[in-house]
């Protein structure tokens, strides 16, 4: 293997000199790219949005990648900081990515637009969901449902379901075109169905917001339950707080906090909490099972929703880069043919602004570990 290696790189060198490079050329690698927040205390987002996208690109490449070239992954941590997006993506379209995989959160990807829209590069969200960029015809992509249809979805569970009629909220004002855009969608729907809001807090988790005045606050308006728009790591202490408090109260949260460290610092008090999002951990799809013990494997943990849909998100750019030839261009419009795609636990189709619909399923947390209960219908706007 390795005698073959060096001769093929002998004679690309060689025929270098003769002016006949399309060959070597041909075999390339394929530069795709990937942005997310690597470092800081919100991390596991990006951690494992990169290893998915890595695990995607390695599973590829044993299948002789794309149109017979093999993909090479660029990472770059963009700091979890607007200013860290824009120049993680600089960084990718300056080394040459025919398309960027990122990035984990609505605010970063907001940030970064500008800069790949400038520069023509498709930039595909394996879990943004903000509202905001939706409907617009642009290089934004995403397989990452909006967050508004994950937020009707639980208010209606809320009420029909717990029949819960007074709710409160608190959420994080940092990645604030996913939390307030969740927000506003459950509070909407939630009125909508005689359900009363009585309170909501907002922080800044770019410090160390103390979460005991904004819980009391909270709790003294008497909800029925607590909604929790946050990280997994905040969304486990406000929990803890809640608790600490000595206020029993049920709690949701929304998909952004379902990683391992949400049980791993929340304890005992997440247990019970019920989240409604598009990823089924508990899958029995064969596509699913075999990537979940393929990363298990591969990376020592099992997989969350931000992993399988990083490389989910590899795979719907693999199949639009196969009709390009690998080529950047025409690839936008490669990707808007993406209908029923078979992904790790349904189908992906995107429509003609690059978003998509998917089954949502609720989520709970128990004896640590995370739970489906049932998959729901999402509930579509009026």
């Amino acid at each position: 293997m390795k005698s073959k290696t060096f001769v093929n790189g002998w004679l690309c060198a060689a025929v270098i000199g003769a002016g006949l490079l399309s060959g070597c050329a041909s075999r390339r690698p394929i530069l795709v790219g990937f942005a997310g927040e690597l470092s800081g205390k919100n991390a596991d987002l990006g951690t494992h949005g990169r290893d998915g996208a890595q695990l995607a690109v390695e599973t590829l490449n044993a299948t002789d990648g794309i149109a017979g070239r093999p993909i090479e992954l660029l990472v770059r941590d963009d700091l979890g900081t607007p200013e860290g997006a824009r120049a993680a993506d600089r960084e990718l379209i300056d080394a040459g990515v025919v398309a960027i995989i990122g990035h984990m959160t609505s605010g970063q990807s907001m940030a970064a637009l500008p800069v790949t829209e400038e520069a023509g590069v498709v930039l595909l969200s394996p879990t943004t969901s903000t509202t905001e960029l939706s409907g617009l015809d642009d290089h934004f992509f995403r397989v990452n449902p909006v967050n508004a249809l994950a937020a009707r979805t639980l208010a209606r569970h809320i009420y029909q379901h717990h029949s819960m009629s007074r709710m409160a909220a608190i959420y994080d004002t940092d990645n604030a075109a996913y939390t307030k855009t969740f927000w506003t969608a459950f509070a909407e729907a939630y009125r909508a169905l005689s359900g009363q809001v009585t309170g909501e807090a907002a922080f800044s988790s770019a410090g160390e917001p103390d979460f005991a005045p904004l819980v009391a606050e909270l709790q003294a308006t008497g909800p029925d339950g607590l909604l929790i728009i946050a990280s997994a790591l905040d969304t486990a202490l406000i929990a803890q707080q809640t608790r600490l408090s000595d206020w029993q109260i049920p709690l949701f949260a929304s998909s952004w906090a379902q990683t391992e460290t949400l049980p791993q610092n929340g304890g005992q008090a997440v247990e019970g909490i019920e989240i409604v999002m598009q990823y089924d951990s508990n899958s029995q799809k064969s596509a699913f099972l075999e990537f979940r013990a393929h990363y298990q494997e591969r990376f020592g943990r099992a997989p969350t929703f931000a992993a399988a849909q990083a490389y989910e998100a590899v795979l719907v750019l693999a199949a639009a880069l196969e009709k390009t030839g690998g080529q950047a261009e025409g690839l936008p419009q490669a990707l808007l043919e993406t209908q029923s795609f078979e992904g790790l636990v349904g189908t992906i189709s995107l429509d003609e602004y690059g978003d998509v619909v998917r089954t949502q399923f609720l989520v709970t947390v128990q004896d640590g570990q995370f739970v489906t209960l049932a998959a729901l219908e999402p509930e579509e706007p009026e």
